[in-house]
């Protein structure tokens, strides 16, 4: 067998791009017609939608998209006595939600989401006023927060925000909007 010349050197680089060429177009094509990418796009969806109806106060739709050993945490709410800073389970976070609705009326809205695996990351911004008798009431508030949520087999199984509660503070202290 004769020594391979450069020219064969050339065609075998050649047929290698090709191929590598062949590989990323069918992802991609794979990709845009949700095969590749669909697990990510379905947990977004569903983190999506959890948080949706957590936000807007649809607890049977909360319970139904949240899985099994669920688990939340705000870590950011250490030291402050009137936030949740952990539940093991939905209906603890349900009903700490439900109660909070009576003194605070607010909207959160998703700005931007990712989905990596069974992650879901949403930045939402958070704006509202305090309603009611309690001290405070009809100040405003506007601040930003981080929402990991864990997705597994089409379920939420744990939550974590991150809150910018010092902006809050802020607004609490004599800044916020009358």
């Amino acid at each position: 067998m004769p020594a391979p010349t450069a020219v064969d050197h050339g065609k075998r680089v050649a047929v290698r791009r090709t191929l590598a060429l062949a590989v990323c177009g069918a992802c991609f094509l794979l990709a845009m017609s949700g095969g590749a990418s669909e697990p990510h796009h379905d947990n977004l969806d569903v983190g999506r939608s959890y948080f949706e109806a957590l936000s807007g106060g649809d607890w049977d739709r909360v319970r139904a998209l949240a899985g099994p050993g669920f688990d939340f945490s705000d870590p950011t709410a250490a030291g402050r006595e009137t936030v949740l800073t952990s539940a093991s389970d939905i209906e603890t976070l349900v009903g700490y939600m439900q109660a909070g609705r009576e003194a605070v009326e607010a909207e959160a809205v998703i700005e931007r989401a990712f989905a990596s695996g069974s992650l879901v990351t949403l930045i939402v911004h958070y704006r509202g006023r305090l309603r009611g008798d309690t001290p405070g009431a009809g100040r405003s508030f506007d601040a930003y927060g981080v929402a990991i949520l864990t997705v597994t087999d089409g379920k939420v199984t744990a939550h974590v925000d991150y809150i910018d509660y010092e902006t809050i503070d802020r607004q609490f202290g004599g800044l916020a909007v009358e």
